[in-house]
C-alpha cells in the first residue's frame, strides 16, 4: 500500500499523490525500510514534520479522531471517515426519540407486570417475592425515567434542528449567489491536478470562504455541509 512520506498517510493502491501536501507516495516509509535492512535511521528535527502549503489555502483540516481515506468512483472523489462523523440535530432528535419510545415502553409494561404479580393475578412464584418485586419495581421505574429523559432530549434537538435548517439554507444562498466552479478551480486547481487533490483543494476553498463570511461556524457542520450539499451542487455537473 502506498504512503506519504511526510503526512504517514496510508492511501489504496492507484493513488500516486498526497491530497494534503502534493508528495509523491512511496511503497515504504522510511522507518519501515530502515527497520527491515537493520539500518539506523537518522532524522533531523523537523524532517517528519514539515509542511507544505499550496498557494495561501493552507493543509486541509484534519480533525483528531478521524482518519481519511481516499476513493474515486467515475471520476468523483469522496473522503470516507472512520471516526468522529458529525450527527446533525435532525437524527440526534430522531435518536433520542426512538429510544424514548423503547424505554418507555418497557418501563409501562414492565411496571404493570410488577403491579399485577403483586396483586397475586400473575401465577409467578418466587422464594421472596417482594424482595424480587421490589427489584424489578424500581428497574422498570429506572427505564421510565430514562425515558422520559430521551423525550426531552429529543424536543431539545428538534428546536435545534430549526436553527440548523435555517443556517443551513443561509449557507446555500450565500454559495448560490457568491460562488461558482471555474473561479475556486482558477484559484486552488492549477494544470495537472489529480481529481482527488482537486476536491480536497476545492473542499477547503469553500470551508475557507464560509468561515470567513459567518464567523463561529462548528466546523463539523461545516464539513457535512459541504460533502453533502454544495459540493454537488457546484462542481456536479464537472464529475459526472
Amino acid at each position: 500500500m502506498p504512503w506519504c512520506p511526510k503526512c504517514k498517510t496510508e492511501y489504496r493502491e492507484g493513488f500516486s499523490v498526497c491530497a494534503d501536501c502534493g508528495s509523491e507516495l512511496v511503497n515504504k516509509l522510511a522507518e519501515e525500510a530502515a527497520e527491515e535492512s537493520g539500518e539506523p535511521l537518522d532524522l533531523k528535527m523537523g524532517d517528519s514534520f514539515e509542511e507544505e502549503s499550496w498557494g495561501d489555502m493552507g493543509q486541509a483540516d484534519q480533525e483528531e479522531g478521524e482518519v481519511e481515506e481516499r476513493t474515486a468512483t467515475g471520476g468523483d472523489v469522496r473522503r470516507e471517515r472512520t471516526g468522529g462523523l458529525y450527527q446533525d440535530s435532525s437524527e440526534k432528535a430522531s435518536d433520542n426519540r426512538s429510544s424514548a419510545w423503547v424505554l418507555l415502553g418497557l418501563g409501562t409494561v414492565g411496571l404493570i407486570a410488577v403491579v399485577l404479580g403483586v396483586a397475586g393475578i400473575l401465577p409467578f412464584q418466587f422464594g421472596n417475592p417482594y424482595l424480587f418485586y421490589g427489584v424489578m419495581g424500581a428497574i422498570f421505574i429506572l427505564f421510565v425515567v430514562a425515558g422520559i429523559v430521551s423525550m426531552k432530549n429529543a424536543r431539545f434537538f428538534e428546536k435545534k434542528a430549526e436553527s440548523e435548517n435555517s443556517l443551513r439554507q443561509t449557507l446555500l444562498d450565500w454559495c448560490r449567489d457568491n460562488l461558482n466552479a471555474a473561479d475556486i478551480d482558477a484559484e486552488v486547481c492549477g494544470e495537472g491536478v489529480s481529481e482527488e487533490v482537486a476536491y480536497f483543494r476545492r473542499s477547503f476553498c469553500i470551508k475557507e470562504k464560509l468561515n470567513h463570511q459567518f464567523v463561529n461556524l462548528n466546523q463539523g457542520f461545516l464539513d457535512q455541509f459541504v460533502d453533502d450539499y454544495i459540493y454537488d451542487e457546484i462542481f456536479g455537473k464537472r464529475a459526472e
